[in-house]
């Protein structure tokens, strides 16, 4: 009889799950040893720590629409991976975890780390239950082989998110009577199923309302980036010419240069995108939830119910109509409902052109008083480097198709506001827990899906030195993606949040964080002079290795002296 853990492996390749990553330890050390020679069909990425397995394991999944798998021992998966689990789970990114309980076949007993749940070890199935979307506990070897199947299929069906196998000991290697019920069918099976569409007359229902729309406008959230549907929502805004903004999240869900797109709207967002959701008449919501630093925290001149119609798209009937209430949810995958709305638009949006016209034809003058994208300092050289210096220096020095990954605190508020991205789908971002430290990890993900193209993480020092382990992951499978540092030895938007005479916690011990790459094997140089950035940039792409840019950064600047909101008290 063959043996849970080869079965467990035939699942992932039946599955087409083409990376694991992780750290062998406890029980799953017998399953990494199957994947030895298994290169063609799945690729094992050994990580430094498990937060970075499991945040790469989140932005595969979100620039693919497909999970990898994290694989590690039980205990540390439950604490350390949780970081990029959750990030996951809150943003919708399918992930398969593969873990144990270590328990050695003691479990009542205080074996050594064990997450089996007894009196004496941790309860491993509830804190995963807590931040996934499925969670099975396998106590028999039959059960870690079909645990493993569903993993795979809730992560993907639906609202796509982590998913869950926690297996005891005794199962991991234990055989596998396949000659009785429950018997063991192939993977693929049971992810045949088609993605969900809306009913032809809640279509209809939608082009009546946008058809009677004078300043109708599209807000594009996370799930355009993973249902793939950007071709489709800028099909659809051409067809009413209908603006497009964006959520944080969103950001690059249209191309930014397009006509059509007003940009970020938000706390951190362009004013052209929130005066243009405000004074809009009918709001097309796709894919996002509409966090309160999307809705300038529920605004009622950005965002409002009882002077705008509203329809929201969501794969989840519970995320429509969550924030505000809604005039029409179209349940079901973005890409599938912008389809339809497309082929039901173009007599209906031809028919009432003429009671949009004024609405289409102000968007360029609105953007341009408005300052789209434009900041005086941009254009300003200096020693230290000012953010805003550093973010049109990237701009205009790297490829259109460059893909960004973002990181936490003033230094993704300085890109997502003024790096005005120029293709579609060339922004990811930590917006779930949106803690810091996402950002290098998914960079080296990223350049693992995107091998043919730039990949940029932009990080603030206080996150770079969370996770600077990725570079060592990057160096050793030779994946030369770039990270560039926003350095002011300090948590930035914490020090600038705190009484100048009263700063506690918030500044560190200066660091060439470039010398650390370079330690790894890694390229590495500091820049100090906004005038040396460019050639620095060259050198790095040109390097064909992993590359550190330590850019020194001026502190005076500040995002609140532009956000769209005063500042709460509790933010950080």
């Amino acid at each position: 009889m063959p043996q849970a853990n080869e079965l467990i492996v035939q699942a992932l390749e039946e599955a087409g799950i083409e990376y694991v990553f992780g750290i062998p330890g406890g029980g799953t050390g017998q399953i990494f040893g199957l994947l030895h020679g298994k290169d063609e069909t799945i690729k094992t990425i050994l990580c430094r720590h498990e937060q970075t397995a499991a945040i790469m394991a989140d932005v595969y999944g979100r620039a693919t629409g497909k999970p990898a798998a994290i694989m590690g021992q039980g205990l540390f998966m439950g604490s350390n991976a949780s970081f990029g689990i959750m990030e996951a789970m809150l943003s919708s990114s399918p992930m398969v975890i593969l873990t144990d309980t270590s328990d050695g076949g003691s479990a009542q007993h205080p074996a050594n780390q064990s997450g089996a749940g007894e009196y004496g070890s941790i309860d491993l199935p509830s804190i995963f239950k807590a931040m996934t979307k499925y969670t099975t506990l396998a106590t028999t070897p039959k059960e870690a082989v079909i645990g493993t199947q569903l993993a795979i299929k809730h992560s993907s069906s639906g609202r796509p998110g982590p998913a869950c196998v926690v297996m005891r000991s005794s199962s991991i290697g234990g055989e596998v009577d396949v000659e009785s019920p429950p018997f063991i069918h192939s993977t693929t099976g049971y992810l045949n199923t088609a993605k969900p569409q809306s009913a032809p007359q809640d279509i209809e229902k939608a082009i009546e309302i946008l058809r009677d729309a004078k300043k109708p406008i599209l807000v594009a959230g996370n799930g355009v980036h993973l249902s793939k549907s950007h071709a489709q929502l800028q099909q659809l805004a051409e067809l009413w010419d209908m603006p497009v903004a964006t959520s944080y999240k969103g950001k690059s869900a249209i191309a930014e240069t397009h006509p059509l797109s007003v940009g970020m709207v938000g706390v951190y967002g362009q004013a052209a995108a929130n005066s243009a959701v405000g004074d809009s008449d009918v709001v097309v919501i796709v894919g996002a939830k509409l966090s309160p630093q999307d809705t300038v925290r529920e605004r009622p001149d950005v965002f409002d119910p009882h002077r705008q119609k509203i329809i929201q798209i969501d794969i989840d009937d519970r995320n429509a109509g969550w924030t505000f209430p809604v005039d029409l949810g179209l349940i079901g995958d973005a890409g599938g409902i912008l389809g339809q709305l497309i082929e039901a638009s173009p007599e209906k949006a031809s028919e009432s052109a003429q009671g949009r016209q004024e609405w289409a034809q102000g968007l360029a003058r609105r953007k341009e008083t408005q300052q789209f994208y434009l900041d005086p300092a941009m254009s300003v050289d200096s020693s230290p480097i000012t953010p805003q210096r550093a973010v049109s220096i990237l701009h205009d020095n790297l490829p259109e198709d460059t893909v960004f990954a973002l990181d936490a605190g003033n230094n993704r508020t300085w890109m997502a506001h003024l790096y005005q991205a120029r293709q579609a789908n060339t922004f990811f971002s930590p917006g779930g827990t949106a803690g810091m430290g996402w950002g290098l990890p998914a960079s080296v993900a990223l350049k693992l899906v995107y091998p043919d193209r730039p990949v940029v993480c932009v990080t603030g020092d206080g996150g770079y030195m969370m996770t600077v382990n990725a570079i060592s992951t990057a160096v050793q499978y030779h994946i030369p993606m770039i990270c560039v540092v926003f350095n002011d030895n300090s948590l930035g938007m914490v020090r600038q949040h705190q009484p100048e005479d009263k700063r506690i916690a918030s500044e560190f011990v200066e660091t060439d964080n470039s010398a650390i790459a370079k330690g790894m094997g890694a390229f590495g140089v500091q820049v100090k002079d906004s005038r040396d950035l460019p050639n620095a940039l060259r050198e790095a792409q040109n390097s064909g290795l992993p590359a550190v840019i330590d850019v020194l950064i001026d502190r005076t600047p500040s995002p609140d002296d532009w956000r769209a909101d005063l500042r709460t008290a509790g933010e950080t």
